[in-house]
């Protein structure tokens, strides 16, 4: 009886030691699972962090150093507004870590030869981008053309001209409202009759040549009873501005209104009619806000003057600039606007 006791016993005991060695085997190879499973989960862990950086590096930029060049189309003060601006946005890129040079090419005056040669000569510099205010559009195309062909983005700014060969344009696009504006102002004033003369600025320059569309429109349309009759390119040149205006207050005594088509024109127009002592005769109306236009608008000299926010130019070139060669999507078309000023206003539009 005992010995059938012990053989039971031996016997349990051994099945009971191969059923724990086969739970221990087992688990053995449950862990092991778990553990192939973690590291696979590791290893694809690690694939994904590699392809994130790997997309996080295509988003880095492609540079952080850039060396620009302006063409704009004259030696002005208006242009010290749009060169303010491009600083503004230079100091604002150094802080992120860019360094933003450029060169400001300029001719002395109004001269489509002068022109020319600065773009040549901005095209041999090889500027990571040229930026063009086009001075004569039939000139400044063929360049721009040139330019493109040689991988140097062009953008636009201030006037527009280039159409399809500017990556990007930065100004007031559409100018003909602008004279429109004034054109209402002036006849206006004016009760709608008498006889007012155009400073057009420079015949190549579209923004000036739709001013002046823009302006004689609206005086077609809504003043029938005022007459245009005098037209003249004053070539954004202040003195010729006020030898013009000299000339046409001695032929039209009965003038009653001028309209300049330019920053300049306007100037000269105002230092004409104060030396004719005509300033309370003669109404005048203009573009942009020169500090001369300002105190002709304070002192009744001028009656509005349709005003562009200048600075806004120079500072978007730069910013539009760094991102197209950084490869990022830039608009076409960057409109910056524009209002009209008059004594009620002067104080307080900026």
């Amino acid at each position: 009886m005992k010995k059938t006791f012990l053989w039971s016993l031996v016997l349990l005991m051994s099945i009971s030691m191969i059923a724990m060695f086969s739970f221990a085997g087992c688990k053995e190879e449950a862990v092991e699972e778990v553990v192939e499973e973690e590291e696979e989960v590791a290893e694809e862990e690690v694939v994904t962090a590699e392809e994130e950086e790997e997309e996080e590096d295509t988003t880095q930029p492609v540079t952080d150093s850039f060396y620009f060049v302006y063409v704009p189309k004259l030696v002005h003060p208006w242009y010290e507004d749009v060169k303010n601006g491009a600083d503004s946005a230079i100091a604002e890129m150094a802080k992120l870590g860019y360094d933003v040079k450029y060169d400001w090419d300029a001719p002395q005056q109004a001269d489509v030869v002068q022109f020319t040669q600065r773009i040549e000569a901005a095209i041999g510099k090889n500027p990571d981008v040229l930026f063009i205010s086009t001075l004569d559009v039939a000139a400044a195309q063929p360049l721009a053309e040139e330019a493109v062909n040689k991988g140097i983005p062009v953008i636009g700014f201030d006037t527009p001209g280039l159409g399809e060969l500017q990556t990007c344009f930065v100004g007031h696009e559409e100018y003909t409202q602008d004279g429109a504006d004034l054109a209402n102002v002036l006849g206006e004033a004016m009760n709608g009759e008498g006889e007012i003369a155009i400073l057009a600025g420079s015949p190549g320059a579209e923004n000036h040549k739709q001013r002046v569309e823009g302006f004689k429109a609206a005086i077609a349309a809504n003043y029938p009873n005022i007459e245009i009759v005098a037209e003249e390119f004053d070539n954004d040149d202040l003195e010729r501005a006020v030898n013009l205006t000299a000339s046409m207050i001695q032929a039209y005594p009965d003038l009653k209104g001028i309209f300049g088509a330019n920053a300049s024109a306007p100037v000269g127009a105002g230092q004409a009619i104060v030396e004719a002592g005509k300033k309370d005769q003669i109404l005048l109306v203009g573009m942009d806000d020169l500090p001369e236009m300002v105190s002709f608008i304070k002192d009744g000299t001028a009656l509005a003057m349709s005003v562009q926010a200048v600075p806004e130019i120079g500072y978007w070139t730069i910013n539009y600039g760094v991102a197209l060669i950084n490869g990022h999507t830039i608009p076409l078309v960057h409109d910056t606007g524009s209002l009209v000023v008059d004594l009620a206003t002067v104080d307080t539009y900026k």
